[in-house]
């Protein structure tokens, strides 16, 4: 993906320290001044945000196979077999919920939240001054400007969600006390107060109702950006034909920024994230997660089917990350050679899948279930091979090989069944969970047994854990519920302590 997306970022600016953002000098100002003379320099800038949300410190490991995961008990730790996290790597404290066991584990914390933060403060820079700029310094006019600050909106809204499941309780539990700080400043130069769980989730409101008008706006202008979400266009373009629609004639303006949908918070990818929010929020939100849900699932681009289940055996070999049903995912170029460490079976943080035989043999599992293709036994040790690029040269291979998931269809039927089991309706909640097994080739035939929220919950949290393991999901599902790993846990399991050296109020 870096060979399609020119990244001309001014790293200097981009990339500070968390430290660097809370004060920005005067030539750093004359280089930001400078940066935003033209529309080109927020586009840069975006696709500079998009870089750091994929570095190792947030999606490109830590919030995706990593950290969280080892939280989400989705590996196996020292003792349980062969291959293992070792006791001394800091994810066999994050499996254990110790989380001020040791520097290492707490350093990964504090780089989690100062990137995040660095990162939050970028994108506050083109939300601040976008609109200095006129409709027509932009090639696309007042659509573009509006496509850039939504994304850049989005993203803000994203990095606070996720900052806020991981360091404050979930919003079932009624938390009272204040938790993260919503930054909205740039440049920021401290005394922003932490917020409660609830003032923090209507902001992130706020922003993604906001970011999805105008990103949406963008993609369904016409014929051709409609088509520009289609499952042949997400993630490849033709360089030689482009895209374009002959209902209405209209064509994607031939350069890398407006093509490649698949890997920015386009409207589709908005709306999801508005559905995964509403259903971290729970109670009577659960028919507005529906409702953007149904939206995303049923979103047609009059060319192509946009979004569908990967399940042709033929593909999975080639396409581990299942692209038909990815409605967004970042670019990390470097996820192969940062990811040798993991699958080395004598490192100290070999990742092997946790539990197989009760995920994978039982709880309804099925033996046509594609995603079994993922994981590799290796004399009874289950290594995840979704991270992990198969032989040989097929387009395809070098295609997903950089991609990091991160929101794909599957989850809107999750977010579908959840609804309706909301609202006690059984049939309906076993139905979406069963749209997704079915699109994994499991048998349709199988009764779920879902007859109250406890059967359902227990259905669903199985499938959470075939459907994304190493996308960094399986904690937060099981937060929301308050539904315990082991015995030994405690409702402060869920919370990570916020980082002191990082206090930004």
């Amino acid at each position: 993906m870096n060979k399609k997306i020119l990244l001309l970022v001014v790293w200097g600016l981009i990339l500070s320290s968390c430290s660097d953002w809370l004060d920005v000098s005067p030539k750093e100002s004359i280089v930001e001044a400078d940066l935003f003379k033209e529309a080109t320099g927020f586009q840069n800038s975006l696709n500079g945000i998009y870089e750091q949300m994929a570095s190792t410190e947030l999606y490109g490991r830590e919030l995706t196979y990593g950290m969280i995961d080892a939280m989400g008990q989705v590996y196996c730790l020292q003792g349980e077999n062969y291959y293992n996290i070792k006791r001394y790597h800091y994810y066999y404290q994050a499996a254990k919920f110790e989380y001020d066991a040791n520097d290492d584990i707490k350093n990964a914390f504090n780089s989690i939240w100062s990137m995040a933060y660095n990162t939050i403060a970028n994108c506050n820079n083109i939300i601040n001054h976008i609109d200095v700029l006129k409709p027509e310094d932009f090639r696309l006019g007042e659509a573009e400007r509006q496509m850039i600050k939504g994304e850049a909106l989005a993203a803000r809204a994203m990095l606070h969600f996720d900052l806020l499941r991981i360091f404050a309780p979930a919003p079932a539990s009624k938390p009272s006390g204040i938790y993260i700080p919503y930054v909205t400043d740039f440049p920021y130069y401290g005394g922003q107060v932490a917020l409660s769980v609830e003032e923090t989730m209507k902001k992130i409101e706020t922003d993604l109702l906001a970011a999805k008008g105008m990103v949406m706006g963008y993609d369904t202008l016409n014929l051709a950006n409609r088509s520009a979400l289609a499952t042949l266009n997400r993630f490849v373009v033709n360089d030689q034909t482009g895209i374009s629609a002959s209902g209405d004639g209209s064509s994607v303006e031939r350069l890398p920024f407006y093509h490649y949908r698949g890997y920015r918070i386009n409207g589709l990818a908005v709306t999801a994230l508005l559905a995964r929010f509403y259903s971290y929020w729970g109670g009577d939100k659960y028919a507005l997660a529906a409702e953007n849900a149904r939206f995303v699932a049923k979103f047609s681009p009059y060319v192509d089917e946009t979004l569908a289940f990967t399940y042709e055996g033929n593909k999975v070999s080639t396409d581990r990350k299942f692209t038909k049903d990815l409605i967004f995912c970042l670019s990390y170029p470097k996820l192969q050679l940062d990811y040798d460490e993991y699958a080395v079976t004598t490192s100290n943080s070999c990742l092997t899948i946790s539990k197989y035989n009760t995920i994978w043999q039982y709880d309804f599992a099925d033996n046509g279930d594609q995603r079994l293709k993922l994981i590799k036994d290796d004399y009874g040790d289950y290594m995840p091979l979704k991270n992990i690029r198969p032989d040989g040269s097929d387009e395809l291979i070098t295609t997903t090989e950089d991609m990091v998931p991160m929101i794909r269809l599957s989850e809107m039927h999750f977010i579908l069944a959840e609804y309706y089991a909301s609202i006690g309706d059984f049939p309906n909640a076993a139905e979406n969970i069963k749209n997704v097994r079915v699109g994994r080739n499991c048998k349709g035939d199988v009764d779920l047994g879902i007859t109250d929220m406890t059967t359902f919950k227990s259905r669903l949290l199985g499938e959470v854990r075939r459907e994304f393991f190493q996308e960094g999901q399986t904690f937060f599902y099981y937060k929301k519920y308050g539904e315990k790993f082991t015995t030994g846990m405690n409702p402060d399991s869920f919370v990570v302590p916020k980082p002191d050296s990082e206090n930004v109020n």
